[in-house]
């Protein structure tokens, strides 16, 4: 039969398995910046205007 605890510690191991999963994947790694490749952050030009890296409307062609 199934008890409330057994099912617990089931569903509490498959979380955890995820868990560990999720942070050794590589996409993880790349998100927060650790995947040896540039982020969008890191690209983002120094002499623009706006926050997101956007041009100067005078820059604009």
């Amino acid at each position: 039969m199934y008890r409330r605890h057994r099912v617990i510690f089931v569903l509490l191991g498959i979380l955890l398995l995820i868990l560990v999963d999720h942070l050794q994947s590589p996409t993880f790694a790349f998100n927060s910046g650790q995947g040896h490749a540039p982020t969008s952050l890191i690209q983002l030009d120094t002499g623009a205007c706006a926050p997101c890296g956007a041009p100067c409307p005078s820059a604009r062609d």
